[in-house]
């Protein structure tokens, strides 16, 4: 699968979040935001598949 390289604007709470994971997990904020948006494209997948197919709107 290619990749996109990506910039996203996160609040400081959820950025304070997502180093806490890193932290625990031994791994950097990329790698952690990359696995939950990685994880969310996934779960609409399979909620495409199932037959719900909420519109992607882009910001």
């Amino acid at each position: 699968m290619p990749k996109v390289r990506i910039s996203v604007e996160i609040p400081d709470e959820a950025l304070r979040a997502f180093k806490d994971a890193a932290d625990r997990e031994g791994l950097g904020v990329e790698a952690i935001l990359e696995r939950t948006v990685n994880n969310l494209l996934r779960e609409l997948e399979r909620e495409r598949r199932d037959g719900f197919d909420p519109p992607i709107v882009p910001a």
